[in-house]
């Protein structure tokens, strides 16, 4: 898959003009997004083209609105590795900013075709696009007219009773309702990053950790949770190991950031700088503050038994 971080960089990549083409933030990649990369690669075969994605980094909300900017479901790598996995042939990632809010549907449409030349466009039920969201699918079908290419929309994607959504699959998250997210999305919900280095209190405690930072991403609520660490080998390869993670702010330490940390069971693993998974299985336990290092140590080996104990039915 083609990745492209500018409009200049389309131009290297010959081979996806003339592609089927698409534009959505596509958070998550959940089965909704899945149904229109599909219905995409279709028409990139009928076209007998590419399939491309048209998306923005950071979120437009967190620009335009940033108080009101959604916590996303997925870092940027994330995203592409999914859409990766859809078949997607090419993505452009645009830098997303108050001069490209300020250009018109009709300018970002004509522009995409200079650089692409499309042939198609497919586009979700509730698309819009453009300054002050203007662009739509009617408008898109009488600018193809002009420019030859044609458009077609997805219908909604409905499933255990209401419409696929990132904004409905935050909603679970937040709730630790991790199995209806996963039916939603498609797969287990995980956090992933680059293992950062922490403050050491887990190793004082008998207990190393591996740090990752939650900024910017939907979490559920505070608490310990057993968890599956994936954990990449040299050939890339992810292999899960059963884990407790906390998600927290270490009131016993007067702690003011959310961070999560994570140790594996029953394993020993150097992870700094390395690329760890944590998937969410089920909360253990509120979070809640211990009068001293002693008792919280008590309290994480019961944790790690109570996740041991759950994490080995699911093996």
């Amino acid at each position: 898959m083609r990745v492209m971080r500018h409009w200049h960089s389309i131009s290297q990549h010959p081979e996806l003009h003339g592609c089927a083409l698409t534009i959505g933030n596509f958070d998550g990649v959940h089965l909704g997004h899945r149904q229109i990369l599909a219905e995409l690669r279709g028409h990139a075969l009928n076209a007998n083209g590419k399939a491309c994605v048209v998306t923005f980094e950071p979120h437009p909300r967190a620009v335009l609105f940033p108080d009101e900017a959604p916590r996303r479901l997925g870092h940027l790598h994330d995203r592409l590795e999914w859409l990766r996995q859809c078949g997607v042939d090419g993505v452009l990632v645009l830098p997303f900013n108050h001069e490209l809010a300020a250009c018109s549907a009709e300018t970002f449409t004509r522009r995409l075709h200079e650089n692409f030349g499309f042939k198609h466009i497919h586009v979700g039920y509730d698309f819009a696009f453009g300054h002050d969201r203007q662009g739509h699918s009617d408008m898109l079908r009488q600018l193809g007219e002009q420019l030859s290419f044609t458009v077609s929309e997805a219908a909604a994607f409905e499933l255990h009773g209401g419409v696929v959504s990132s904004s409905r699959i935050r909603s679970l998250i937040e709730a630790a309702d991790f199995a209806a997210a996963e039916a939603l999305l498609g797969r287990p919900y995980e956090v992933s990053g680059h293992v950062c280095k922490g403050e050491q209190r887990g190793r004082s405690l008998g207990f190393p950790t591996a740090n990752l930072t939650t900024e910017e991403l939907v979490h559920p609520p505070a608490g310990i949770y057993a968890v599956w660490a994936g954990i990449s080998d040299q050939q890339q390869a992810v292999r899960y190991l059963p884990a407790v993670s906390y998600l927290g702010y270490r009131p016993t330490f007067q702690g003011r950031s959310l961070i999560l940390e994570t140790h594996l069971l029953d394993q020993q693993c150097d992870l700094y700088h390395q690329r760890l998974r944590v998937r969410f299985v089920q909360r253990i336990r509120e979070d809640r503050s211990f009068r001293g290092a002693e008792a919280l140590a008590r309290q994480i080996r019961k944790d790690c038994d109570n996740a041991r104990a759950l994490l080995s039915k699911l093996q």
